[in-house]
């Protein structure tokens, strides 16, 4: 049973999606209380919301009360039967999942699907309840995952399988995406792009223009995980276009929330296009994404009725609506309703900003209730702003047909690597290459967290591989919980097979560095816990800035290898292959490390 519902401020559902286990237990239970009438409800439809907001009031009442007056809120709930319930906050949103799984990869699906509402709704989240087209698309993306987290070992270590090409076709597929580049730039709106190829699950190449924002390891994930769940569409089109907000790399002060309009096209079988152009302002979006965290930072002080760190975090939001007002005045409204827009949050800010200099003059606890009174008011102008000015594109289909002629363009481009690629899609490589220089190897999987990229053996369908893939799952979880611990390296065995498992770090130059201390983020109480992986937040970022804190985040390579050896072989030559083995990758894809240092 599983099940995933969205909550806002007022307690009221906006979204839910219930497998059929779970639709037909709320709806018995519904019965049982006497909600719904036995006879009258068709058990393959979503449950009326009403019905679904009285079953969890008590549980989501409780939890904004341990929220906002004690700032101590649940994670996670352990019933009987193996049903679990675990929470998480967004802007003040509360997601809730229910399932049988475990309590950690229910928080990481929860996680994910936090990172998937953010991509297609930025800080709106609230639109998520009226419009279908995006209800949809998060519904099916969390399918799409949890189909392929239990398939696919990139999306289970959450990185992105980089296909290894021939210098040929390597510089057949760039030339191809640059070509697509330039056209996109005959557009004086299409400047900042990036032209991206994924062949099935896999990263083929990307070309991007000089003004374009780096996008992140995560964006890029998403990326393919979106065509991924377009391709499974009954009646998917050739070229679909969508507006969603990518993250961009924490290299840039812009980075967090930039709009892009997105066309997929399907060119071959599993061979995927992916035109992205940044749309409207990075400036006023990225800003107006701060201050919506501001505001509801405020929101939550103000229920806590935490005076004392009210002012630092007013002057944060002020700062931000500064910085808003700045790009505002940059930028040229092309409608009535955009100027309109504009004035009326000039003047709600204005309202909002005398009250708490009132405040802060007086301290008269009497004057939060004029302020909580004005702030829906201000935060509904923030909305319309970012609605008008960053989330709508009037030229979301216009130009399609251009769109269409470049995708026409590559493929003509790519038809005599066409039967390559479709090979590729299907298997990368396999261990027959590595065997006898690895005697005992069985499989590994090497990732470079700098760029979210793997590099593994696929695995055989065949029968006798899944007993192999099934070990390789619960590696890889193994893992996670000891790296949560502080643990980055770690040999250990069963009766078939011994694993390996080493993350290190290096400087730009490739040479190895070794943290003074190993952070325990298990007994660590800030907020948020992040689990390892990059969709749910960069785990990786965190413990690079953790463990080098005095050094640029930028200029720490961090790197990490599983292997899985037959239960003979020592851990002595466990320890050799791994250092062997990251050498070899360097061959490949430009990488470097060597493991066995950090022992």
């Amino acid at each position: 049973m599983e099940g995933v519902l969205i909550f806002d401020h007022n307690n009221d559902l906006m979204y839910q999606n219930l497998n059929d286990a779970m639709r037909a237990k709320m709806y018995k239970h519904a019965t049982e209380l006497g909600l719904v009438q036995d006879d009258k409800t068709d058990i393959r439809e979503d449950l009326d919301s009403n019905v679904l907001i009285q079953i969890f009031s008590p549980l989501i009442a409780s939890q904004r009360i341990m929220m906002c007056q004690f700032d101590n809120a649940y994670t996670s709930i352990q019933m009987e039967n193996n049903l679990n319930l675990v929470f998480d906050e967004f802007l003040g949103y509360l997601f809730v999942q229910i399932s049988t799984l475990e309590v950690e990869q229910i928080k990481r699906e929860l996680g994910v699907c936090i990172c998937f509402l953010k991509h297609i709704c930025g800080p709106s989240v609230y639109i998520i309840k009226n419009d279908t087209r995006k209800s949809t698309m998060l519904t099916n993306l969390i399918i799409t995952y949890r189909k392929l987290y239990r398939e696919n070992q990139g999306v289970l270590v959450e990185a992105i399988e980089q296909l290894l090409l021939n210098v040929d076709v390597k510089n057949t597929v760039v030339s191809a995406l640059q070509a697509a580049t330039e056209k996109l730039k005959q557009d004086p709106h299409s400047q900042r792009s990036h032209s991206i190829m994924f062949v099935g699950n896999k990263f083929l190449s990307l070309y991007s223009s000089r003004q374009a924002q780096e996008l992140s390891p995560a964006d890029m994930l998403f990326l393919n995980i979106f065509c991924q769940t377009l391709n499974r569409g009954e009646n998917s089109k050739r070229i679909e276009s969508h507006v969603l907000f990518l993250q961009g790399s924490n290299n840039h002060n812009t980075s967090g929330c930039i709009p892009h309009i997105i066309h997929v096209s399907k060119l071959f079988d599993d061979v995927f296009l992916v035109l992205l152009i940044e749309h409207g302002n990075i400036s006023l979006c990225g800003n107006l994404y701060d201050v919506f965290f501001a505001l509801q930072k405020l929101r939550n002080l103000q229920m806590q009725m935490d005076v004392e760190n009210l002012r630092s975090a007013f002057d944060g939001l002020e700062t931000y609506v500064k910085h808003s007002v700045d790009s505002l005045k940059k930028i040229k409204h092309n409608t009535p309703e955009a100027d309109e827009a504009v004035k009326h949050f000039l003047s709600k800010w204005d309202n909002l900003r005398k009250r708490y200099s009132e405040f802060f003059k007086t301290s008269d606890s009497a004057l939060i209730v004029k302020i909580e009174s004005n702030m829906p008011m201000f935060v509904e102008a923030v909305k319309e702003v970012f609605k008008l000015l960053c989330a709508e594109c009037s030229t979301l289909e216009h130009g399609l047909q251009r769109v269409s002629d470049i995708a026409d363009m590559v493929e003509d481009k790519l038809t005599e690597v066409f039967n390559f690629l479709q090979v590729k899609s299907q298997k990368n490589f396999s261990m027959g290459s590595y065997l006898e220089d690895f005697p005992g190897l069985v499989h590994f999987i090497h990732i470079d967290r700098n760029n979210g990229r793997i590099v593994a053996p696929g695995l055989d369908q065949e029968d006798s591989s899944n007993i192999l893939k099934e070990r390789i799952w619960s590696m890889v979880e193994l893992s996670r919980t000891y790296l949560h611990k502080g643990n980055m390296s770690m040999i250990w065995k069963d009766i078939t097979y011994s694993y390996g498992y080493f993350l290190w770090f290096e400087d730009i130059n490739g040479t190895a560095l070794k943290p003074k201390e190993f952070p325990d983020f298990s007994t660590v109480s800030t907020k948020p816990q992040l689990i390892p992986g990059i969709l749910a937040g960069d785990y990786y970022q965190r413990l690079i800035e953790t463990c080098f804190p005095r050094t640029a985040a930028n200029k720490i390579r961090c790197y990490e290898l599983y292997c899985v050896h037959l239960g003979l072989v020592t851990s002595t030559n466990v320890l050799e292959h791994c250092r062997r083995l990251a050498v070899t990758i360097t061959d490949l894809t430009g990488c470097v490390g060597n493991p066995i240092d950090l022992l």
